[in-house]
Formats: structure tokens, sequence, C-alpha cells
């Protein structure tokens, strides 16, 4: 059986860790291709997963994550995880320079008298000096790649990846499922299973969350999906309008209603008439107005101000608040009826910190998306993207765009960094960026940042944005060289 990736003899000194900030033991690496490694010099328990980082020639370190295969007198044996597309370049740049026996395939050991460009035994491309190689032997051995851990995947998870491929494919279109319902993440998967669901019958729906977590986008997916698609989404915001406007914006007025009325105007209902109506921040909707929403929703009629009688409409009503509206009913700002009557369906969107990997996700997607607007090529360091999942992200999605839209403005060259993200001025300011505001880093700041990290130094550089002498300039400058691990 031939292997997927051509494995080469190596000395490369390297650190293993079980986890983050634990300790580092030093190896030798001496076999190396891109899904497995051999070290030397520590033995690790089978089925541990480790954090391996190299030091290849040139002084370029690359870091990949494997499992203990198998493990013999002081030789382990580590089965990668896929690392990223720069990881892979950097490893096969390295890899591609010890590749000598041409005559051999390095994935069959199989002679190739022929010497074409594809092995007569085992088919895999051989052209190693086709710029594009890595790329077209990734597209070659992508199914043998799945098949090999398909057996470890669950329905779930499947379906997760199948969704991250399309999405993939329409980011490349300069399109998305749903804008800020990007991402793998459990909740966010069930969140799709809803709205696909609650689209398809005619309650009202609720969709509770903080601010930024995309209700107005929820909303409008259910809408896009529902049979009334190709009516109105009329969207108001109850929090937005005075309480003295709001409703003759909802319900519309006669003529000579009040001073300045001076024509018949329709409501935000009788506009959406055969559509939708979002109701955004309905927590703020005045109790009288509560009534009469109410009455929209039991009988399907609306009343403008100055009528003397009613008019029928069709619409559903989906309805969106970051209040608590339980609290809001025990302190009599909400009214119970009305409460229990919207809330058939409801939806509860999760803020961006507890989405796990989707931050990573969401950030990548925008990056790629502006990008391609701005026809820019910019990349993320592995620095801000640990940034970007260590960080609390307030505003959630919105705030999220908002950075990475800002970071490729401010980032000198192709690659953004911490700083750029500019996430030290926000309320969580534990990553501040060193690199721009050295003159003003607090010794306690730093004290944290080693605490966090367990005393290591390569984490805590990592995690601040800056280099390790710099990080030992400033352990100097506080009196701190006593208190770290190298």
């Amino acid at each position: 059986m031939s292997r997927l990736d051509a494995r080469v003899k190596t000395e490369i000194p390297a650190l293993v860790t079980q986890h983050i900030g634990g300790p580092e033991e030093e190896v030798i690496v001496q076999e190396l291709s891109l899904s497995n490694l051999l070290m030397n010099g520590w033995t690790p328990k089978v089925h541990d997963t480790l954090r391996v980082k190299m030091t290849l020639p040139k002084g370029n370190e690359v870091e990949v994550f494997g499992d203990s295969v198998r493990v013999h007198d002081s030789d382990s044996a580590l089965r990668l995880y896929c690392p990223e597309y720069t990881t892979t370049l950097e490893l096969w740049k390295f890899i591609k320079t010890r590749i000598h026996y041409l005559t051999t395939c390095p994935y069959c050991n199989q002679e190739n008298e022929s010497h074409s460009d594809h092995c007569a035994t085992c088919g895999l491309y051989l052209n190693f000096d086709d710029q594009n190689y890595i790329d077209k032997h990734i597209q070659e051995t992508f199914l043998q790649r799945i098949n090999r851990r398909i057996g470890k995947m669950s329905s779930d998870y499947l379906q997760r990846v199948l969704t991250h491929i399309d999405r993939e494919e329409l980011a490349a279109k300069g399109m998305s499922m749903d804008e800020q319902f990007i991402g793998t993440s459990k909740t966010m998967l069930e969140v799709f299973s809803l709205i696909r669901k609650f689209a398809l019958v005619e309650g009202p729906v609720l969709i509770l969350g903080e601010s930024g977590t995309g209700k107005d986008l929820a909303a409008r997916a259910i809408h896009e999906r529902s049979d009334r698609s190709n009516s109105s989404f009329v969207v108001i915001n109850c929090a937005a309008i005075p309480e003295g406007l709001l409703e003759a914006e909802l319900f519309g007025y006669e003529k000579g209603a009040f001073t300045g009325a001076y024509m018949n105007k329709k409501g935000k209902f009788e506009l959406a008439h055969g559509g939708t109506v979002f109701l955004d921040e309905i927590g703020e909707l005045p109790l009288p107005l509560q009534a009469k929403l109410l009455r929209v929703l039991e009988d399907q009629r609306v009343e403008r101000l100055g009528s003397k009688g009613s008019r029928k409409v069709d619409v559903r009503i989906i309805a969106a608040t970051n209040k608590n509206l339980e609290q809001e009913v025990m302190s009599r700002r909400f009214r119970v009826d009305l409460y229990h009557r919207i809330n058939t369906f409801t939806i509860t969107l999760s803020p961006l910190r507890n989405r796990g990997e989707d931050k990573e996700v969401i950030a990548k997607y925008y990056l790629a998306k502006f990008c391609a607007q701005e026809g820019v090529p910019k990349r993320f360091s592995k620095e801000a993207i640990e940034t970007i999942n260590m960080y609390s992200w307030p505003g959630n999605v919105r705030e999220l765009i908002n950075k990475v839209r800002r970071a490729i403005v401010v980032s000198e060259g192709d690659v953004i960094v911490p700083c750029d993200l500019s996430t030290e001025v926000l309320e969580d300011n534990r990553f501040n960026c060193i690199g721009k505001a050295k003159t003003n880093i607090e010794k306690q700041h730093l004290v944290e940042i080693l605490r966090m990290t367990s005393k290591n130094i390569s984490k805590a550089s990592r995690l601040l944005g800056v280099s390790r002498p710099t990080l030992y300039t400033l352990l100097k400058k506080y009196d701190l060289n006593s208190a770290h691990k190298s």
C-alpha cells in the first residue's frame, strides 16, 4: 500500500508538549512527511495528542499537532493532523529538498522506469518541479485522507464538514448562506435547523440574543425560506422610533387624524400584507401598543389612527429582543398574554464568545470576502488567530466583522498581527498589543499573562504579539526575570 505523503530522513530539533502552557520536551525529528513524523528523545503514551514545534533550516519555525500511534524504546511515531495551508507549504519546501531518489516513487517505493509525471504503480503525481505540486497532490489524495478519518466522525460532524465545504464554495463566489450565520459549532447548526423548520409554519417567531449576534439576519433567513419569500419583508426597530410616532408607523393613519396628517398613510402591517413584519427590539414596545399588537396576532386586523374601522391584513410577525422577556413580564413592563402569544417558536442566538471555533471560521470568511472586494492579499498570523479565539468579543459578530475590516486597512504587508485587530482598546485587554504600546504596559499585565501561561515564555510572547527578546527586555524592566520558564 502506498503512502499518502513522501517521507524523508531528517535531524530536526523540536519541542513537544501535551497541552498549552505545559512543559516542553526536547526531541529530534528523524523522519517527516506531511501526515506523519518519527521523533527520538521522549516517549509519550500511545494515543496522546501532542503539539510539535520544529525549527526548520533558515530558522523557520512550524507547529503541527499529532496523535502518538506507535512507541518503541525512545522513538515515537505520530500521525499528524492536517496543518494550515501556510504550514503545509513550509513543510513541503523542506521535504522536497530531501527527495533525491527520483528514479523511485517516494510513495510506493517502486521503480519509475518511464520517468513520467505519474507513477506507473500507484498513479500519484511526481513532477516535483511543478510550483503547484502540493495543491495537485492534496487534490489527488483528498478522498484517501477523508476515508482514514471517517470512522471517527459522527453523522453530526459529517454534516458540519459538508456545510463548511459548501460555505467555502459560496464564499469563493462572493456569497454566503446566511452572512453572519457562518460557522460549524453545534449551537449554530441547531439554529440553522430551527430556521428551516420555522420557515415552513405560519406562527410568530421570537428571536433572542445579545446585540450583534445577527437576530435581523435570522429573521430574514426565515422569511426567505418561507412561502412568503416573494412578498415584502418589512423591518421596524421599536427602540429607534419615538413612542409618539411608533403607533402611526405600525398601524398608519387617516387624513386629519392629527396635525400634519394631510393624507392617508398605510402602516407597516398594511405595507407587509402577504409578507412578514420584523419587530426588532420588541421589548421596547410601549404597553398600549402591545395591546394593539396582540389584536393583530389574534385577529389579523389593524386600525389606523383616526379610522372608524379596522382592516384585514395577512402578515407573519417575527420579533426579536436582547431583553429577558420573562423578567420584563414579572416587572409588568411586558404583557404576559403577548409574551405567550409570540413565544410559540423561539430561537436563541448564542454570543460569539460561546461559539468556539466559529470565531476563527467567521474571521477567515470575512477576511477572504473583504480582501476579494479590495483586491488585496492578506492573511492572519498565528498570533492574530490566537487573539481572535481568546478575545471575548462583547460586540459579538458585528464587532468581529468591523475589526477584520479595519485590520485589512491598517495592517502593514500581507500579514495581519494582533496589533491590527485593535482589541487592546476594548474591555477585554488581557491580550494587549505590546508592539505598539510598550511604554504604557503595566507590570501587573505581564504578571497576569505569565500566570495564564504557567510562566511559559514562548506562549506569553505569542499572546502579547512580541518576540522572545522583546519580552525578556520587559521582564528585566519590571524585575520579573525570576518568574518565568524558558
